[in-house]
């Protein structure tokens, strides 16, 4: 019997979590999740949870947990975006090898020349915008822009993870409110 009082603890626990921060992984994802790829905040959100559940079912220790959910939405939505963009590459290997050996591009919606003219001009925009943040907030959100979490960005410039957080989330911050006065919203 005591096994089934440690389940019915750890779906309680995790309950009182989702009943307390539910809204903001929902929010955190939509904020995050680009809009033009056509992911489902709905799955991405169910994948989130399930790593949530995974967390309070190993019994790890969550410190911060506002941090750690905020981490979970980030992370789960990257990854559904590399699955999409990783599908894509796919897709146009496929159509790359055509019988003759030639070169056959098909058009989608996504990879019409407008929507890519203008993804071209929203990356410059990124670009530009990120120059102007202050040099340590620029390197933190260079590296997270690539994949890297705080701790890896942390290692490979020497900080603190801490202080790589810190100064990715104000970096981060930074850019948003630059972005959206450029009319970029994120």
């Amino acid at each position: 019997m005591p096994e089934i009082s440690l389940i019915t603890d750890r779906v309680s626990r995790f309950n009182r979590i989702v009943d307390e921060y539910g809204r903001f992984l929902s929010n955190t994802i939509a904020q995050l999740c680009p809009k033009d790829l056509g992911l489902q905040f709905s799955d991405i959100e169910q994948e989130a949870r399930l790593r949530l559940w995974r967390a309070v079912e190993s019994e790890r220790e969550i410190r911060d947990l506002a941090s750690y959910i905020y981490r979970i939405a980030a992370t789960t939505t990257i990854d559904a975006i590399r699955r999409v963009k990783a599908r894509r590459e796919e897709q146009l290997r496929l159509i790359e090898d055509d019988l003759d050996g030639g070169l056959r591009l098909e058009s989608t919606p996504e990879n019409a020349p407008d929507r890519l003219a203008e993804r071209s001009q929203v990356v410059q925009k990124i670009q530009a915008v990120l120059a102007l943040i202050e040099e340590n907030r620029r390197a933190a959100v260079g590296l997270y822009l690539e994949g890297m979490s705080s701790q890896e960005i942390a290692d490979i410039l020497g900080w603190s993870e801490p202080k790589a957080r810190n100064l990715l989330y104000r970096g981060l911050g930074d850019l948003r409110k630059r972005l959206r006065a450029e009319g970029i919203e994120i």
